[in-house]
């Protein structure tokens, strides 16, 4: 049954036998949507930081050498992979003429300072591995 009024006044009748565009998306659906998105892709990098967490490097002890003797033995440390560590040696009685260092394998040097007065300090910097380590860390200072 039709209204020929309702005609009139802009087909007020027929406003629930439209067809709806299959193709529109309601903004509360894309809203929801969005959100479901970003929540899944920050619930996706907490599982991936949580179940890969950064190796460790742990070194038991420091071992300094010089001229193939044992100088003295420091404790060791724990550190992040490729992270930059500073070690320092004091030397009050006998020092040696030092211009270099050496590390042990995994290890690298990244620098190396002697400062001579009042105290001899030696400093060195090494890198850690990128990867785990476990085990006692040699340090070989070159005399000259």
């Amino acid at each position: 049954m039709h209204d020929s009024v309702a005609t009139f006044y802009g087909g007020y009748d027929q406003i629930g036998l439209a067809r709806s565009n299959p193709l529109q998306i309601s903004r509360v659906g894309l809203v929801v949507a969005l959100a479901a998105a970003v929540l899944l892709i920050l619930v996706a990098a907490d599982v991936a930081a949580f179940t890969s967490p950064p190796a460790t490097v742990r070194v038991s002890a420091v071992n300094w050498y010089a001229e193939g003797q044992l100088l003295t033995t420091a404790p060791g440390f724990s550190a992040h992979a490729s992270q930059s560590v500073k070690l320092s040696l004091t030397c009050n009685t006998i020092c040696f003429r030092i211009n270099g260092a050496s590390v042990s394998a995994p290890f690298s040097l990244a620098a190396f300072s002697v400062v001579n007065q009042p105290v001899q300090y030696v400093n060195v910097t090494v890198t850690t591995p990128p990867t785990g380590f476990s085990g006692p860390l040699t340090i070989t200072l070159h005399v000259g």
